[in-house]
């Protein structure tokens, strides 16, 4: 058999070759029988730090040939051959498409160095190209230019051949097998043994530390999903998985929440919705100096009181106070929406009944604003969220205490709860944020009365 071993060098961001080599080996005959390198006019600016890492400036390539014009020459290359490369997804995916802003389809077989390598030659503390190298004993010059890397590949191939007597090699070229799309770095068994159940799933760098979380309904088809996904932004994305664990949930609904909080606890570097979902507004009450209890906009980080509700932004915040005051005939002074001295417009209108100017007692206007934001407790008040759990004997629970989320947890279906401090033995605490409040607001209307429960402090 004959494989192809490819090496790129791209201009970065943009992913256009700079440089290619190929060197196809012939097992059969234990050699190189062909190659081929050529730098290649990316057509854009290469960046400094990339001319610092490669040594190809914008200077060396600009009398270059375009891809287009060596096209030929690497489809020839690599027909009917075994396309090898080290961590293969990225190099394999350069160049399809720039076939493919030719208008041409780039297919081949595919099998990645570093996959093998790490089957085949277990235990070293680094798969890099350098370290692996060096721990072979595999001479490596010209480090990050085309030719260099390629030729140490093909060297390092050659080792894998004579040292493969568990058939990886030929698993690998197993079209069923999958591991072509796997990251070059994550074990086969770690993807295989992930469950197809509801969850949030971490996926792990080489240090341990979290660089992307997410959720699913079922969780490794949600992954494989992400593994299929070729573009070439994913690729960077892709070389840094080591490892992913997860935890079920049982319901999308929990899902939904424990992602939430677990992307502002982790702070994934590849997570970019949620981290920056910025400050947020509440809507808190507290009472002035002369006993009336206010209702106020204010940012969540500048707490004057109890939090009832949390908004995006201030105009859906204000847009729900606008909402009760019109219900409960509420002054807009007394809610800040109007900043005005004296009686607010509302009451030139008719429609506030005077506490702004002294017409009504504290004690009546405070009535009817516990009773407007009683009509939105069960979003923002203290109660408990049943859900179903990871398995037929158990539940899940979500707690929120004065409309604030402060974890979830599970029991056994059978287990009769008598108190809050029954459920606090096995709650996982967890911080609230304005993702997992937006969540709350869009779907604990949807879900059944009997799944929510109010509590005290004491019992439920």
């Amino acid at each position: 058999m004959q494989y192809a071993v490819v090496d790129v060098e791209t201009s970065g961001q943009s992913n256009k070759i700079t440089e290619i080599a190929v060197y196809v080996y012939d097992d059969e005959h234990d050699a190189i029988v062909e190659e081929y390198s050529s730098l290649v006019n990316p057509e854009t600016a290469i960046p400094s730090f990339i001319t610092n890492l490669t040594g190809i400036t914008n200077e060396m390539v600009s009398t270059a040939p375009r891809f287009f014009e060596i096209a030929k020459e690497v489809f020839q290359i690599t027909d009917n051959r075994v396309f090898v490369a080290h961590s293969v997804g990225f190099d394999y995916n350069v160049i399809r498409n720039e076939f493919k802003e030719l208008g041409a389809d780039f297919r081949r077989k595919k099998m990645c160095t570093v996959r093998l390598s790490r089957k085949v030659i277990p235990g070293l503390r680094s798969y890099s190209l350098g370290k692996l190298c060096e721990s072979v004993g595999i001479e490596l010059t010209d480090r990050h230019r085309a030719t260099g890397d390629a030729r140490a590949t093909a060297e390092l191939l050659r080792m894998i051949l004579k040292k493969d007597t568990s058939g990886h090699i030929q698993n690998a070229l197993n079209v069923r097998s999958k591991e072509a799309s796997l990251p070059a770095n994550l074990p086969a068994e770690t993807f295989h043994n992930l469950p197809e159940q509801t969850g949030v799933y971490f996926m792990h760098d080489e240090e341990g530390k979290v660089i992307y979380v997410g959720k699913a309904k079922e969780i490794k088809t949600r992954i494989a999903g992400h593994f299929a996904d070729t573009s070439i932004r994913k690729w960077k994305f892709k070389d840094q998985i080591h490892d992913i664990t997860y935890t079920l949930t049982g319901s999308e609904f929990l899902a939904l929440i424990v992602e939430a909080a677990e992307i502002k606890n982790y702070f994934p570097e590849f997570n970019r919705a949620q981290k920056y979902s910025g400050t947020g507004f509440s809507i808190c009450t507290y009472q002035d100096q002369n006993d009336v209890t206010r209702l106020e906009v204010v940012k969540q980080r500048k707490s004057i009181g109890t939090p009832l509700a949390s908004f995006s932004n201030p105009v859906k915040a204000r847009e729900f106070l606008r909402r009760l005051r019109e219900q409960f005939e509420l002054c807009s002074r007394m809610m800040g929406l109007h900043s005005v001295q004296g009686a607010c417009f509302d009451h030139q209108l008719g429609s506030c009944r005077g506490i702004c100017v002294g017409e009504e007692a504290p004690e009546t206007y405070n009535q009817r604003v516990q009773e407007a934001i009683e009509t939105f407790t069960i979003e923002f008040g203290n109660y408990i969220i049943w859900l179903r759990g990871r398995h037929r004997e158990e539940r899940a629970f979500v707690c929120i205490e004065n409309g604030r989320y402060t974890g979830y947890g599970f029991v056994d279906a059978e287990t009769q709860i008598t108190s809050f401090d029954d459920l606090m033995d096995v709650m996982i605490p967890q911080k609230h944020n304005t993702d997992i409040q937006h969540i709350l607001n869009a779907h604990i209307p949807k879900l059944p009365s009997k799944d929510i429960q109010r509590y005290d402090s004491v019992t439920i």
